[in-house]
C-alpha cells in the first residue's frame, strides 16, 4: 500500500508544483493526477506501467492547457495594451484641447489689454486736445481783455 500512496502523491505534488509554475490551477491539477492514477489502478490493478503513460498523457494536455491559456494571456496582454494606447491618445487630445482653449483666452486677453492701452492712448490725447484748446482760449481771452492793464 506504501507504493501506491507513494505514487499517488509523488505525482499529484508534481504535478501541483508544475501547474502552478505554468500559472494554472495546481489543485485541480493534481486532484486529475490522483484521479488517472486511482482509475489506472482500479483498471490494471497490479500494473504500475499503465499508470506512467496515463501520467504523460495527463501532462500532455496540461502543456496543451498551458499553450491555450498563454495565448489567451498575449491576447488579453494586447487588448490591454491597445487600450492603454487608446486612453494616452485621448489624454494628450485633451491636454492639446486645453492648451489650445488657454493660448486662445490669452490671445483674446491681449487683445483686450491692446484694445484698452488703444483708448486709455485716445482719451489721454483728447484730454490733452482739450487743455490745450482751453489753455489757448484763455491766453485769447487774457489778450482781449487784459491789453489794456498795466
Amino acid at each position: 500500500m506504501l507504493g501506491l500512496g507513494g505514487g499517488l502523491f509523488t505525482f499529484a505534488v508534481l504535478f501541483y508544483f508544475a501547474a502552478e509554475y505554468e500559472h494554472l490551477t495546481g489543485w485541480k491539477w493534481a486532484l486529475a493526477s490522483i484521479a488517472v492514477t486511482l482509475t489506472i489502478r482500479g483498471l490494471f490493478p497490479f500494473s504500475f506501467i499503465f499508470v506512467l503513460p496515463a501520467q504523460g498523457a495527463l501532462f500532455g494536455v496540461m502543456w496543451w492547457a498551458h499553450v491555450k491559456n498563454q495565448q489567451q494571456r498575449h491576447l488579453d496582454r494586447d487588448r490591454r495594451q491597445a487600450e492603454d494606447a487608446r486612453l494616452r491618445r485621448d489624454h494628450v487630445k485633451q491636454a492639446q484641447l486645453a492648451a489650445d482653449a488657454n493660448t486662445d483666452w490669452d490671445a483674446r486677453e491681449a487683445e483686450r489689454s491692446a484694445a484698452d492701452e488703444a483708448a486709455r492712448k485716445e482719451r489721454a490725447e483728447r484730454v490733452r486736445l482739450a487743455r490745450e484748446a482751453r489753455e489757448k482760449e484763455e491766453q485769447e481771452r487774457g489778450r482781449g481783455s487784459g491789453g489794456g492793464r498795466p
